[in-house]
């Protein structure tokens, strides 16, 4: 039975060591798109989502307010010209929302986030 233990432990253990090396490799991603020239929009955000992704399901409200008040561009990860997209710009999870402001990439959020964190934020990147 102490053996039973000890695999349950380490499996626990295993799979908390990927999650926390998979978000430093999705905010490093995340960090490395700031910068990159999107060709279709030149203000506003984008949002890439998934209609599966639960995460995606709790932040549709925060879009929703956020359409409100600025241009928002959603762009669903499992569509053909959102696959493409998604790989270009080396989105890795969802939901994740863009600033981009001149048409460069400002800032990038993953997760979920509050509409005002979105706007603040924003506003303190585009001056």
């Amino acid at each position: 039975m102490e053996w039973l233990y000890k695999f349950l432990f380490f499996l626990a253990l295993s799979f908390l060591v990927f999650v926390f090396i998979f978000r430093l490799v999705v905010i490093k991603r995340a960090k490395a798109m700031r910068g990159k020239r999107v060709r279709f929009m030149e203000e506003g955000f984008l949002y890439f989502y998934s209609e599966r992704c639960t995460a995606c399901k709790a932040m549709k409200p925060q879009i929703e307010k956020l359409k409100e008040k600025v241009p928002v561009k959603e762009v669903d990860v499992f569509s053909p010209e959102g696959s493409l997209l998604a790989r270009e710009l080396g989105i890795m999870a969802t939901p994740t929302t863009l600033y981009v402001k001149d048409g460069i990439i400002q800032k990038a959020f993953v997760g979920v986030v509050k509409c005002d964190r979105l706007l603040s934020e924003s506003s303190e990147e585009g001056g």
